[in-house]
């Protein structure tokens, strides 16, 4: 079985680039909480 890959590039406005940042910027803050605590529950 192959596995295809295929990449996208996107031209976002100046809104859709700052939506879209601070979707990241969501996320990025979920991901590094959620690592936080599972680290404290670690130790």
């Amino acid at each position: 079985m192959h596995k295809r890959t295929y990449r996208y590039r996107i031209y976002p406005t100046k809104a859709q680039r700052a939506a879209l940042q601070r979707s990241l910027d969501a996320c990025r803050w979920v991901y590094n909480q959620a690592l936080a605590i599972r680290k404290d529950a670690w130790e």
